[in-house]
């Protein structure tokens, strides 16, 4: 099985020496790293060239000609590259040294699988453990692990990437468009056991809550997604979403083009439950530009027909009526 690595890189020299150093710590290091930088303005490049100048595993490094942000940096790493099994990798964390090796055989254990997942260790900016990980804490809140999409803990295999690249111009979340493959088709994998830091600081993309580097309880993701429905931007997000789920759609549509005969009929029905998560979304957005009575009697008439039955229920129901 041939491993490949997919790192994309951004302004990431404070921290990247030590993500490198832990590839080649690895008990089986991989057959190649494929990094794609997004024009960093700070020593980046010098560092991986330097680093690829003596490492013992072939090292693809490219500079994007103009900056694609986050998803369309990593779609650029992972188009690059031809492992069986492709690891993703953000530039700040640090694998455990029998990450690679013990996914392998996760991953050749289910065969059925097309994206094995591991847990990580939550720490500090400077990698002092705060005693939780991030599968702890999606339980700890509360969430069913289909909120489990964290990229860096992915093994991807080939099959999945022929199915579903590239990732669609537009698209905000490259762990997003992979793992929503993989639960559609039933072939997501989650490995309880820990194998990396994934390191928390300021300047980290994902604002999750359970990515907190405290513990969360059922409580607080209850008042953090209270506090979501009072927003001011609240209907944005809406649209945003639609958007999000649209460009998904499509993405569906093309990959039965191109799926086997086995993955017609799950690809079939994750395209049906898209396509009705849209129109529902929709709907609620019509609800929210009504005046307010009219809109608690759609609202109301929505979850009688049980259009929040896929939704965060009441919560959801609450969110329309605030408008």
């Amino acid at each position: 099985m041939k491993i490949s690595i997919a790192m994309a890189t951004f302004n990431g020299a404070q921290y990247l020496p030590a993500q490198l150093q832990s590839f080649v710590d690895q008990t089986r290091q991989p057959d190649e790293l494929v990094i794609t930088d997004d024009c960093s303005a700070d020593q980046t490049e010098a560092i991986i060239r330097k680093f690829a100048a003596t490492a013992p595993f072939k090292v693809v490094f490219s500079r994007n000609e103009r900056n694609l942000g986050y998803c369309g940096n990593f779609n650029a790493a992972l188009m690059k590259t031809t492992g069986d099994l492709v690891f993703l990798s953000d530039q700040d964390d640090v694998w455990f040294p029998e990450k690679i090796e013990h996914m392998m055989d996760v991953a050749e254990s289910h065969p059925e699988a097309l994206i094995v997942m591991n847990d990580a260790a939550l720490t500090d900016g400077d990698l002092n453990e705060v005693g939780l990980t991030k599968v702890g804490q999606i339980r700890s809140a509360g969430y069913t692990l289909e909120h489990f999409m964290m990229g860096c803990c992915c093994g991807i295999r080939r099959e999945l990437l022929d199915l579903c690249m590239p990732i669609p111009s537009g698209f905000n979340s490259h762990d997003g468009w992979l793992v929503w493959f993989a639960d559609g088709l039933d072939a997501k994998v989650i490995e309880s056991r820990v194998l990396q830091y994934y390191r928390r600081h300021e300047l980290n993309e994902s604002q999750f809550i359970a990515n907190r580097t405290v513990r969360v309880s059922r409580a607080a993701a209850f008042l953090h997604s209270v506090k979501k429905l009072f927003e001011k931007n609240g209907h944005r997000r809406a649209q945003i979403q639609v958007e999000q789920i649209t460009l998904f759609a499509q993405g569906i549509r093309d990959a039965i083009k191109v799926a086997p005969e086995q993955y017609q009929e799950k690809m079939g029905q994750l395209l049906s439950m898209t396509e009705s998560r849209i129109a529902t979304l929709k709907q609620r957005i019509e609800i929210r530009e009504k005046w307010f009575i009219p809109r608690f009697f759609a609202a109301m008439r929505l979850f009688v027909k049980g259009g929040y039955r896929n939704t965060n229920g009441f919560k959801s129901v609450i969110r329309d009526l605030v408008g």
